[in-house]
């Protein structure tokens, strides 16, 4: 036990007192990550204001007197090209630029709109309004929604007023045309919605990044140094090496993790609100007791895992690079598995439970929303811990082959 403790404390004291470490580790990735989450919502909003200050360029065939005069008391921000009665060669040219972005809408009203309107009979030919707009354009996107389809809309709207009369004849029933709240949701499982779809791949990047250059230095570091030679002939057992230097690399991964998270939690409201233009009101989310020492139990599992994986991994590689380019292969399959769970809609399986990494990270969404039982969480924290002590045992075989740790 002795021995354990001295290497944690070798490996601790090693990675705190370099303050170049302790600022790549602990500061650099939560700086970075909000500097990223940051940047992101100015570029969001900064592009949405660009977007509704843009002038559009609309192409309108046959535009109606009445459609003209409309869109002038509405105060519709746009340029208009009115092509008249155009030919084949100038509709391509008009679809053209559609294609190229340099126009952003182009309507086809038919001729002698306004005399069909006005002089309709039942049984005639309704007449079509045909619009034209690029979806990967964003200020095309924005001129469809804004002009071709809102005001379009109203538009019809006025010129069915003014054949019926009285609107209310026709209409047969109304939707939340009075009604204050008609959104209900439980605002607290609503943040954690919100949050529990990045936090696992977020979680899952930072404990791994966290652990990666460090865990590698550790083993394959002082293999490449030749200071692995010089430990395992002191009188410390091997298996005290081993998880003194697992031990120190979870707990330091786990730390880099929980102040980044912290620092994500504390400022994901200002960012959201940042990106979402305050569309993220009624979404606070408030923490109970049981839900962070569930979250805080599970990180240290993880964390405990990853740590043994990098360890396995250093143990077999000659060099840090070499250990960093076998470590990077399990890296991108942790973080796939990370990703899919946020593009699902489907509640998880009790046999998904029992699948490592896919566990832990539905389990974070579960405690997030509190849907997670404390069976799924037990069944998850025990594969976890389980996996993170087989791998120990094969690092300590590793570690006594003479073959493997001569390499």
């Amino acid at each position: 036990m002795s021995g354990i403790k001295e290497i944690f404390k070798k490996e601790i004291v090693r990675v705190f007192k370099d303050k170049k470490m302790v600022f790549s580790v602990f500061i650099l990735p939560v700086a970075a990550m909000l500097g990223v989450l940051y940047l992101m919502g100015n570029i969001m909003s900064n592009m949405q204001d660009d977007i509704e200050a843009h002038k559009s360029k609309v192409y309108i065939q046959n535009e109606p007197a009445g459609f003209q005069a409309f869109c002038e008391s509405a105060k519709l921000d746009m340029q208009v090209e009115n092509s008249g009665n155009i030919t084949e060669k100038q509709e391509k040219k008009i679809k053209q630029e559609l294609k190229d972005g340099k126009a952003d809408l182009f309507i086809v009203f038919p001729e002698g709109f306004e005399e069909d309107i006005k002089n309709y009979k039942n049984g005639d030919k309704v007449p079509q309004v045909t619009v034209y707009h690029n979806p990967s354009e964003e200020y095309s996107q924005a001129a469809y929604n804004k002009i071709g389809v809102q005001t379009l809309e109203a538009y019809r709207q006025t010129l069915l007023n003014e054949r019926v009369g009285d609107m209310s004849r026709i209409s047969i029933f109304t939707v939340n045309a009075d009604t204050k709240e008609t959104i209900i949701q439980d605002d607290n499982k609503a943040g954690a919605k919100a949050l529990g779809t990045m936090l696992p791949y977020l979680l899952t990047l930072l404990l791994f990044a966290g652990a990666m250059s460090i865990g590698t230095d550790m083993i394959a570091g002082e293999k490449e140094r030749g200071t692995m030679a010089s430990l395992l002939v002191t009188p410390i057992k091997r298996s005290s090496i081993i998880f003194g230097k697992v031990f120190a690399l979870m707990v330091i991964s786990g730390i880099s993790a929980v102040v980044s998270v912290v620092g994500m939690v504390v400022s994901m409201p200002i960012i959201q609100d940042q990106m979402m233009g305050g569309a993220t009101q009624g979404m606070d989310m408030k923490w109970s007791t049981q839900q962070i020492i569930m979250l805080a139990v599970l990180i240290i599992a993880l964390a405990f895992l990853y740590a043994t994986i990098i360890a396995l991994v250093s143990v077999f590689a000659k060099t840090i690079k070499e250990a960093n380019s076998f470590v990077m292969p399990v890296y991108m399959i942790v973080l796939v598995v990370g990703l899919l769970t946020m593009y699902t809609t489907k509640d998880p399986t009790m046999s998904s439970y029992f699948i490592p990494f896919y566990n832990s990270a539905i389990t974070l969404q579960g405690i997030l929303t509190q849907e997670v039982t404390m069976v799924q969480y037990g069944i998850t924290l025990a594969i976890t811990l389980g996996a993170g002590l087989v791998l120990t045992g094969v690092i300590a075989k590793a570690f006594e082959s003479e073959k493997v740790m001569s390499a």
